[in-house]
């Protein structure tokens, strides 16, 4: 078995362990189960004991390897660097386990803050994404795959250099907002547009400087 494959491999079975531990607890588990909560960090889903055990986390499963499909299909990912290949390969099995953590602890009464905790989580990840774009060579799987970056590979090296850093600067924000005590759904999705939008603006002024 090869390293992409191993990875692969590792990678679903740790989406899969919410389910394990859900079959280990099943006697205890009630016949409904929170799976959901609104923005104010309040429940208000329920789902039967299978789907919740079973359902969720083979869902993220199916993702996870749908994810996996899209990244390796082309055979390009060979130029594509190896940390970002892991990084986004282990965004799935994270939140599986989160949602496990966060269900299992509403089942058994265990009070947790969940805005604080998936407002860092995602700070973490924009980060994290945020220092590798930079090293991210054109390629058709990853990164800012707009018209303008795929036709110029200067383009694609100045986009993702500019980007980079707007990503780190948007994910820590999130971050000192989560521990500050204000999230806001607002606020989230200014944010992702930001760092979304304002590259591939940045992409096109670059392509209208040359054309």
């Amino acid at each position: 078995m090869n390293e992409k494959k191993r990875l692969i491999f590792i990678t679903t079975l740790i989406c899969l362990i919410p389910a394990f531990v859900g079959i280990l607890m099943w006697s205890r588990l009630p016949e409904q189960i929170p799976i959901h909560y609104n923005a104010q960090g309040q429940i208000d889903l329920y789902a039967g004991k299978p789907i919740a055990v079973f359902g969720i986390p083979l869902l993220i499963t199916a993702l996870h390897l749908l994810c996996a499909f899209l990244i390796f299909r082309n055979s390009d990912t060979s130029k594509t660097s190896p940390k970002v290949l892991r990084l986004i390969l282990w965004i799935f099995p994270i939140i599986s386990l989160l949602a496990a953590v966060l269900t299992y602890s509403a089942v058994f009464g265990t009070s947790m803050d969940l805005s604080l905790i998936v407002n860092v989580f995602l700070g973490l990840l924009l980060v994290s994404i945020g220092c590798y774009l930079p090293e991210c060579p054109q390629n058709q799987s990853i990164g800012f795959r707009i018209p303008w970056t795929l036709a110029d590979e200067a383009n694609w090296k100045q986009t993702h250099q500019f980007a980079g850093p707007l990503w780190i600067a948007g994910g820590t924000a999130m971050i000192l907002m989560a521990f500050l005590g204000i999230t806001s759904t607002n606020f989230l999705v200014f944010v992702l547009l930001l760092i979304v939008v304002v590259p591939s603006i940045y992409s096109y002024k670059l392509y209208k400087k040359t054309h």
